[in-house]
């Protein structure tokens, strides 16, 4: 099992400061809701390229990161808002399997059909 990447850990150190501020439950879900999806994108993102934040590329690997772009997405207890990873020079655009582009809300659980445990 691999261990999270530098970017991922970035990530719960932030959303863990701002766990702490909250007190209302809503907004500890929202904070919990908007760390797990970004450390998923996170982890979906250094696959594709293959290498971690930071890390430079070797030689033959295309692609680098190329900051992010805020997107609002609609979970059951409101809306929070993400920072979608962007890539270039990668010979074709990165999609997340997780967050298609231009769907805003899920309907469906955020786990893949078949692997549905009843």
């Amino acid at each position: 099992m691999k261990s999270l990447s530098k970017k991922s850990k970035k990530v719960i150190e932030k959303s863990m400061k701002e766990f702490m501020q909250r007190n209302s439950l809503v907004e500890l879900t929202k904070v919990g809701a908007r760390m797990m999806i970004q450390i998923a994108l996170e982890e979906e993102l250094r696959a594709f390229l293959g290498r971690d934040y930071y890390e430079r590329r070797s030689a033959g690997q295309a692609g680098s990161r190329a900051g992010s772009k805020l997107r609002t997405v609609k979970i059951g207890c409101g809306d929070i808002e993400l920072k979608m990873p962007k890539v270039r020079d990668a010979g074709g655009p990165f999609h997340s399997e997780l967050l298609p582009p231009c769907v805003s809300r899920h309907e469906r659980p955020f786990y893949k059909e078949g692997k549905e445990s009843r």
